[in-house]
């Protein structure tokens, strides 16, 4: 595939990727489905056009999305977590043992989370207190279950890694080859 191509492809890509986050705004309970699902197409043009024009692809959504979509949550986590995890993940993958790779991811994702829940409460001031019911800190059994949903989050990634390389490639790489 030619140069041009490939960063035509990008661009489609990107604004797609853009789309998709900036529609969390109009669906406040996809706040954290809405960025995982651009962080997917954003792994599907590094697998199309290469690494190089996905975290240019990564860059210019998380640019576009802190300017013009109004769920700060939603773009927070694509630009600290869900948009470049997909891209990283592949070169987690090559680390041998199985217990390593576990850890590691799992400190990434406990890292990006408390980095966002600390942004939302200091810069973009939520008040502190909405977060304790009763005296218990909802932050932290909030994050228990998020590293569930991550757990579960990088099996489904798996996953769907192995369908598209075993079938999408193929048929998506026929499909750009007729341009």
């Amino acid at each position: 595939m030619k140069k041009s191509q490939k960063t035509a492809i990008g661009g489609l890509f990107t604004a797609f990727a853009c789309m998709i986050i900036i529609i969390s705004n109009a669906f406040p309970s996809g706040m954290y489905t809405f960025p995982a699902l651009s962080g997917v197409i954003i792994l599907v043009l590094s697998f199309v056009a290469g690494q190089g024009i996905a975290w240019s692809s990564y860059i210019a959504v998380s640019i576009v999305s802190f300017l013009l979509c109004t769920s700060k949550e939603a773009t927070l986590c694509f630009i600290l977590f869900l948009g470049y995890y997909p891209l990283i993940r592949q070169y987690l993958q090559k680390i041998k043992l199985k217990f390593v790779r576990l850890i590691i991811k799992l400190l990434i994702f406990n890292s990006a989370a408390s980095g966002i829940y600390f942004l939302l409460l200091y810069v973009f001031s939520l008040p502190g207190d909405e977060f304790e019911i009763f005296g218990v800190s909802l932050p932290l059994i909030f994050l228990f279950i998020m590293n569930v949903v991550f757990l579960i989050y990088d099996i489904a990634l798996s996953l769907f890694e192995k369908k598209y390389k075993q079938t999408i490639y193929k048929f998506v790489t026929k499909m750009l080859g007729k341009f």
